[in-house]
């Protein structure tokens, strides 16, 4: 379901949870977000359309997506934050949160961007099966304490 800003503490526990799991699949920390304050969280949930995954009460997914505002990108957006926790992999959440984000950017945008690191065989072969399709790869595109990562870009054309 899509996150208000009443949700703000599930989106932190998520967002949190993917970046010390996953640090290597964000652009983002675990350090740098951890002390932030909830409304930070609250704020991005506001300016973004974020879905959230959830196994009875508890979150255990996430993707966003945001429009681009420029006069000549309006057309465009990109998804972001996508996963799904380790103990929910496997069931079809990550489809489903994919899915989601695409109905929701269907009729706003015409095209969605995304960019996830090229040694992420699972989300590469998901996103591919959502329609998207590699477009470039931008070299050492994040640097971290264990060297660079390259970032494969895909698109995905919505009808219009």
């Amino acid at each position: 379901r899509q996150l208000t800003t009443a949700d703000a503490a599930d989106y932190r526990t998520v967002r949190l949870a993917a970046l010390q799991g996953a640090p290597d699949a964000f652009g983002s920390t675990y350090a740098a977000e951890a002390g932030l304050p909830l409304q930070a969280f609250a704020d991005r949930l506001a300016s973004s359309v974020v879905l959230g995954a959830y196994d009875g009460a508890r979150i255990v997914g996430m993707v966003g997506f945001k429009a681009q505002t420029g006069a000549k990108d309006a057309h465009k957006g990109f998804v972001w934050g996508f996963y799904v926790a380790p103990q929910a992999r496997g069931r079809g959440v990550g489809r489903a949160l994919m899915d989601g984000i695409v109905a929701a950017a269907t009729g706003r945008v015409e095209q969605l961007t995304l960019s996830v690191v090229s040694t992420n065989a699972a989300a590469l072969a998901l996103y591919a099966q959502c329609g998207f399709t590699t477009y470039g790869v931008e070299p050492r595109a994040l640097k971290s304490a264990q060297g660079y990562a390259d970032e494969v870009l895909m698109v995905r054309f919505l009808p219009v």
